[in-house]
């Protein structure tokens, strides 16, 4: 959701957890067989009468990703069956290639394991699908490629069908290895209407009020559920509202967001961000979570692509890998993906995902997702939040 750039050495330590002896010992690991090439799709072979050289390739791609049988996802937000609808569409779509989810609670957690990965030569994963800032810690030390020389159907290339075109999704400085295909003006706040009256919360510096301390449960302050808006108020408010959000108002941190769900859900905190959508519902058709509610305030609006799709240097299946990024970006695979997880797409012709989260033309919104002229004030938060939490 959020995008900065360089990160110190300390930072990065600080997110990963990764101890010399941890990286050491990954290093050390047996490194698996490299994974094989993709296939020479299309080449300078003519295309049949009457087809397109894209369909022609596409055929060609089918058939080798089904050679190869699977491709692996790696998916931010633990838990989250939403993801999982998604990819049952995929694998219905093309039987032969079984496409295999693991869902991760946080990108702190999928970093570390992605570069050590990397180091020791070992290929768990074909597709990441997280946040700029942590593709950008993956690309640092190579442990990505680029995705797009990798894009050719051509119903995914169509401008006419994104938001600003095409070419306005990649978030990554080079333009080729991260792109977004979401676009949300997401509400991450959440209260629960039981212990929070209607309209007691109105402005960001409501949120300060002495009766909410200790009373909330924030996503860590590295998420881009709390970096994002934190970013957005601390530029509204002044750098002195964060250490009176996160350090005076005492809330608890956690990176597990089912966690902090249930929290919510039993009414141990009134407040809290980290709430996906998709876990809630699990709670909701169990008759649980109907007084939890969803805001946000005029100083804390954001604008964001959402997750963005990366994909790994060594991918273990570069066909099906190929044939899913492909897909994913078709009016097809939008559809899918919003169907499933109530995201927004950049594409005009994937049916709206959550209205309430949609970008409103004349809404101000601080634009966080993607946009590399606010990398260093998300990375000055996240490095706030850090060194005021860590005591």
């Amino acid at each position: 959701m959020t995008h900065y750039g360089s990160v110190s050495r300390r930072s990065f330590l600080r997110m990963s957890g990764v101890t010399g002896a941890a990286a050491l010992a990954a290093a050390c690991a047996p490194a698996a067989a490299p994974p094989a090439q993709p296939a020479a799709t299309g080449g300078g072979a003519p295309a049949p009468a009457g087809k397109a050289a894209w369909e022609q390739e596409w055929e060609t791609l089918v058939a080798a990703a089904k050679k190869e049988g699977r491709v692996d996802l790696n998916w931010i937000l633990g838990g989250a069956g939403g993801y999982q609808k998604c990819v049952d569409d995929f694998n219905k779509a093309f039987p032969g290639v079984e496409a295999q989810l693991t869902t991760m609670a946080s990108g702190s957690l999928m970093v570390p394991k992605v570069i050590q990965e990397h180091q020791a030569g070992i290929y768990s994963f074909d597709l990441l699908f997280t946040q700029n800032q942590h593709g950008d810690l993956m690309k640092g030390p190579g442990a990505l490629q680029p995705i797009k020389p990798h894009v050719f159907h051509a119903d995914a290339l169509d401008d006419k069908k994104w938001s600003g075109g095409f070419a306005s999704g990649w978030v990554d400085k080079d333009k080729s290895y991260g792109y977004g295909f979401a676009m949300n003006a997401p509400k991450v706040w959440w209260m629960n209407t039981d212990l929070v009256r209607e309209g007691e919360i109105k402005s960001a510096n409501d949120l300060l009020n002495p009766k909410w301390q200790g009373k909330m449960i924030l996503a860590d302050v590295r998420s881009g559920y709390t970096s994002q808006n934190s970013t957005a108020m601390r530029l509204n408010l002044g750098d002195d509202f964060l250490k009176k959000l996160l350090v005076d108002q005492n809330p608890t941190f956690s990176r597990d967001n089912r966690l902090i769900t249930e929290a919510m859900v039993k009414g141990q905190y009134a407040l809290a961000t980290g709430v996906p959508v998709q876990i809630l519902e699990e709670f909701q058709t169990q008759g649980l979570g109907k007084n939890l509610k969803a805001f946000t305030m005029p100083e804390a609006a954001t604008m964001s692509m959402g997750h963005q799709v990366w994909a790994t240097k060594g991918a273990p299946h570069p066909n099906a890998m190929k044939l899913f990024l492909n897909w994913l970006l078709t009016k097809e695979g939008q559809t899918a993906y919003v169907n499933s997880t109530r995201e927004n797409s950049r594409r005009s012709d994937a049916p709206p995902g959550d209205p309430t989260t949609r970008v409103e033309p004349g809404q101000k919104y601080l634009w966080l997702g993607g946009n590399d002229a606010m990398a260093p004030e998300i990375e000055k938060t996240i490095e706030m939040g850090i060194r005021l939490t860590t005591r």
